[in-house]
C-alpha cells in the first residue's frame, strides 16, 4: 500500500519526511496490530542469511547536497537486521522460513530430527554450491555479457529449482542459515560496470534502473522475497559502476540492501606475473579506498582475468602503506559448483564458480536435477550439520565451527554421484 493511500496528506500541511516519517509509524502499527497481511508485508519470515531486506516500506528521500544521497529504508519482518554500513554480517532472528521445497518436510529446530526424517529428507550439507560470476548486464547477450531478460530468466530458474541467495561472506564462514530443503547460491558480479548497477532519477529521486543488475534482482525479490537479494560485487577503480560522483552513494545503496562488496584489485590488473609488493599494492589500496569511502571492510577477492600469481601468500592476507587486509576466500573464474565450506575439498585461496552464460547454467542445472544427491540440501538449522554417513569421511571437522555434526544412515547402499559431462572443463580468461 502506497503512503499516500495510509493518511490523507491533503488534510494536513507537512513536510515530505514528516509524512514518511508519519505513514512509515502507521503501516508498522497496522502490520503489528492487525497482522501483516493487511497491508501486503509478506506472510513467511525472511530467508535468514539471505541479505534481503524486508518488506520496503519507505521511499529514497534524496539529500543533494554534494552528490551524495541518504537512503531510508524500513526493515520491519526481521527486527534482527543491522543496518550499519560497515557491518558485514546478516544477524537475522532465529526463525526457520518453512518454505521448503516441494514434497519436503521441513525439520524442526525445537527436537532433532529422527533417523527416519533424515532418510526421508535428504539433507546434503556437504554438498555442492553454485557461484555464479556474472559481469555485464545489456540489451543483448555477448560474450561476457548477459542480456537483461536472460539474467530475469536466470532468476526464475534459481528460484523454480530451490535455491536461496545467500552472501559470500557467510558461506566463506561457514554460517548458511537456509531454510530446510533449500539450496545455497550465491551471486557474484565482476567488473563494477554500469550495466551492473545505474541510477535513474525518478520524481526527483535517484533510484536504481529497474534494467541494471540491481534493479531486476531488487525487483525479482520483491516479488519473491524469500529468495533474497544477497549478492558481491567484485569492484575496481577508479569509478566503480561508471560515474565518479556516485560511487560513495552505490556503495552504501549495496550495503544497506544486504549486498556486499568484493575486491577485484585497484587497477584490475592481472596478477599472473607481478611481485608480491605490487599484488599487496593492488589488493591493499583498494581495501583501503572502500574503507575510507563507506568504513566496510572488504574481505574477499576476484582474481582479474582469473590469473593466479605465482606469489599467492599475498592473497590472503597482507599490508600495504600501513593498510592491513584478510581475504577469507580468491575467487577464480571457472568452471565448476564450489565445495560445501565443511568440505575437506574446500580450498579457500581456490574457490571455483560457474560463468554466467546460456551453455554453462544449464549444463549444471541439469547435472544437479539428475544428481540431487550432488547438491547443498540445508537442514534448515545454521547451528548444525548435517550429513549422509556414507559421506563422513569427507567433512573437515576443523571447519565446523563448534556446530554440531548429524551423520545418519541411507540404508539404501552406497552411491555414486557421475560427473557431468565435461572432459576438459573450459576455464577462459575471466574479466
Amino acid at each position: 500500500m502506497a503512503f499516500g493511500s495510509i493518511v490523507p496528506w491533503n488534510l494536513f500541511k507537512v513536510s515530505r519526511r514528516a509524512k514518511v516519517a508519519c505513514s512509515v509509524a502507521c503501516v508498522f502499527l497496522a502490520t503489528t496490530v492487525l497482522g501483516s497481511d493487511t497491508y501486503g508485508a509478506r506472510t513467511s519470515e525472511p530467508a535468514l542469511g539471505t541479505g534481503q531486506p524486508a518488506q520496503e516500506l519507505a521511499v529514497h528521500t534524496g539529500d543533494r547536497s554534494g552528490d551524495h544521497l541518504r537512503f531510508y529504508r524500513c526493515f520491519l519482518a526481521d527486527p534482527g537486521y543491522e543496518r550499519a554500513s560497515n557491518d558485514r554480517s546478516y544477524k537475522g532472528t532465529n526463525r526457520s522460513n518453512n518454505r521448503s521445497a516441494e514434497g519436503f518436510e521441513a525439520l524442526s529446530e525445537s527436537s532433532p530430527p529422527g533417523r527416519e526424517d533424515l532418510q526421508r529428507c535428504a539433507p546434503n550439507e556437504l554438498g555442492k554450491i553454485m557461484i555464479v560470476m556474472y559481469h555485464d548486464i545489456q540489451s543483448e547477450e555477448k560474450e561476457w555479457v548477459r542480456s537483461r531478460d536472460n539474467f530475469r530468466k536466470d532468476l526464475e530458474r534459481f528460484y523454480r529449482e530451490g535455491f536461496v541467495l545467500i552472501r559470500l561472506s557467510s558461506y566463506l564462514r561457514g554460517e548458511i542459515p537456509v531454510p530446510a530443503g533449500k539450496t545455497p547460491l550465491i551471486l557474484t558480479f565482476d567488473d563494477a560496470t554500469p550495466g551492473q548497477f545505474r541510477f535513474v532519477e525518478r520524481d526527483g529521486e535517484l533510484i536504481p534502473d529497474p534494467n541494471c543488475a540491481v534493479g531486476i534482482l531488487l525487483d525479482f525479490s520483491r516479488k519473491h522475497p524469500d529468495f533474497g537479494c544477497a549478492a558481491t560485487f567484485f569492484i575496481d577503480f577508479p569509478a566503480p559502476f561508471g560515474v565518479p560522483s556516485q560511487v560513495e552513494a552505490k556503495l552504501r545503496f549495496l550495503l544497506e540492501n544486504g549486498m556486499e562488496i568484493g575486491n577485484h584489485t585497484y587497477n584490475h590488473r592481472n596478477l599472473r606475473n607481478s611481485p608480491p609488493e605490487q599484488i599487496a599494492e593492488e589488493i591493499g589500496k583498494l581495501t583501503a579506498a572502500v574503507k575510507n569511502i563507506c568504513g566496510y571492510e572488504v574481505c574477499s577477492l576476484a582474481l582479474p582475468f582469473g590469473a593466479y600469481p605465482q606469489h599467492k601468500e599475498v592473497l590472503a592476507s597482507g599490508v600495504w602503506e600501513g593498510v592491513e587486509y584478510r581475504n577469507l576466500g580468491v575467487l577464480l573464474v571457472g568452471a565448476e559448483p564450489a565445495p560445501s565450506p565443511f568440505s575437506k575439498h574446500f580450498k579457500p585461496l581456490a574457490i571455483p564458480r560457474i560463468r554466467g552464460c546460456e551453455d554453462e547454467l544449464s549444463k549444471w542445472l541439469e547435472y544437479f536435477r539428475r544428481n540431487p544427491q550432488a547438491r547443498f540440501i540445508s537442514d534448515g538449522n545454521a547451528d548444525t550439520i548435517t550429513i549422509a554417513q556414507d559421506d563422513e569421511r569427507n567433512i573437515d571437522r576443523d571447519r565446523t565451527g563448534g556446530k554440531t555434526v548429524i551423520v545418519y544412515s541411507t540404508n539404501n547402499g552406497d552411491s555414486k554421484t557421475a560427473s557431468p559431462n565435461t572432459s576438459s572443463p573450459s576455464v577462459s580468461p575471466g574479466h
